[in-house]
């Protein structure tokens, strides 16, 4: 056991990579990068269409749940938005490594903004139906998509070795967009209507658009040779195929998204049925999972140092998992509506934290654990991985739909912790170098 627990511990030496890749000077922070004009385009691209992201999953989870009543159906919503991650992600990270990232950023945008128009027009119509958002709901997975590959890829680059600085900001937004967006999904789905949630949406994304396409970045040397997808992206497989330390990281970012982020899909449900919370309210449980995140995310980006990024990557992901656990237990237990909601609201504070350790951690040691050729293959493979969740979204789902939310989660925190110890025993010693 020692041996495998060292095969852990391994991945601090991620230090030695990022001396080498955080060459800024010390006084180099958070408060250079905001000053950047190119950065703060590309960040900001991230908070607004974040806040979209979480306004959509919460508004429409709830508007489902009102009109199907199914908890299964609820789950399909982040099922549909996590899918194409795992169908497109490396082949979005593929072509990053070959065309104008900028241009491509830019061109994904302007689609999911026709896409949030066009279904703002068939609400007004009162044509909206299941079907619809669940085709909305695929779309905007594929802009997703682009995120992990393109725009963080861009924030990297443009980050001028102040690496850990400039993702742990990005983080801590996109941590921040999961507490405010669920709260205004909520307060627009119960004062405005379906309609009002995809027309704030198509506004929000063409500002995104406009901030792209304004923006300034380096001009770099595209990739000479013909450019043949299916053999760079073999390519970018194998090269993650043979570093142990990305391997370690992916399976992780797997565990995470199978059994420990579908929860989230669970929380409306745990709002409506368990704690009898109007829609608004349920958009302010869901926030405070988000503050937390928020939270943590700036904790992370301040005190974070080369030594210790794994080590918060992978107690980030524990802790988070076995919140889970907690929480289905509280459901269980905790008397009363009121002292129910306090006591839950505390717990989904404290996972919002553990999972700010993960995302934070996530992008960064993927970039520094891949060579400046293969980092926009390399994440586009980890969107791939992130894209497993519908895997444990259909699971939570189709629990719930037979046993309840509470039975659901329980069982799927106990899988997760089970998964994460079987990695633990069984990641192989490497040798000294």
């Amino acid at each position: 056991m020692r041996h495998a627990a060292a095969g852990w511990r391994a991945g601090r030496r991620y230090s030695g990579v990022s001396v080498t890749t955080e060459s800024r000077p010390e006084e180099t922070s958070i408060r250079v990068l905001l000053r950047d004009p190119s950065y703060l385009s590309f960040w900001f691209v991230g908070g607004f269409t974040g806040v979209v992201r979480w306004f959509q999953l919460l508004a429409l989870g709830v508007y489902t749940f009102e009109t199907t009543n199914s908890p299964l159906l609820v789950s399909v919503i982040p099922l549909l938005w996590m899918l194409p991650l795992a169908l497109c992600g490396p082949v979005v990270g593929a072509i990053a490594d070959r065309l104008n990232r900028k241009m491509l950023l830019a061109g994904s945008i302007a689609a999911i903004t026709v896409v949030s128009a066009g279904m703002a027009a068939l609400a007004w119509a009162g044509e909206l139906a299941f079907v619809h958002v669940a085709i909305a709901s695929f779309l905007s997975g594929v802009f997703w998509a682009t995120d992990m590959p393109v725009r963080r890829r861009l924030l990297g680059d443009l980050s001028g070795g102040a690496l850990s600085a400039a993702m742990g900001l990005d983080a801590a937004t996109s941590n921040a967009t999961r507490m405010l967006g669920p709260l205004l999904g909520g307060v627009t789905l119960q004062f405005v209507g379906v309609f009002g949630v995809f027309l704030f949406s198509a506004i929000v994304y063409g500002v995104c658009f406009v901030l792209v396409v304004v923006a300034r970045v380096p001009e770099r040397a595209l990739p000479t040779g013909a450019f043949t997808l299916v053999s760079d992206l073999i390519k970018g497989i194998r090269y993650v195929a043979g570093e142990a330390q990305l391997r370690r990281i992916l399976a992780i970012t797997i565990a995470f998204n199978v059994w420990g982020f579908p929860f989230t899909s669970m929380i409306p449900v745990l709002g409506r049925d368990h704690l009898g919370l109007d829609p608004f309210m349920v958009g302010v449980l869901s926030s405070l999972e988000g503050f937390g995140a928020f939270a943590g995310a700036l904790l992370v980006a301040t005190v974070a140092r080369p030594a210790n990024y794994f080590r918060v990557y992978l107690w980030g992901t524990v802790t988070y998992i076995s919140m889970i656990f907690y929480i289905s237990i509280l459901t269980y237990v905790a008397g009363g509506p009121v002292h129910s909601f306090v006591i839950v609201s505390i717990a989904l504070a404290v996972t919002g934290v553990a999972g700010a350790c993960f995302s934070a951690m996530q992008s960064t040691l993927t970039y520094l654990g891949a060579s400046p050729e293969y980092r926009s293959r390399v994440l586009g493979v980890l969107t791939l991985c992130i894209g497993s969740g519908p895997i444990g979204f259909f699971n939570v789902g189709w629990m719930a739909d037979i046993w309840g939310a509470p039975t659901a989660l329980f069982i799927m925190s106990l899988e997760g912790l089970l998964a994460l110890t079987l990695l633990w025993l069984y990641t192989p010693t490497e040798k000294p170098e």
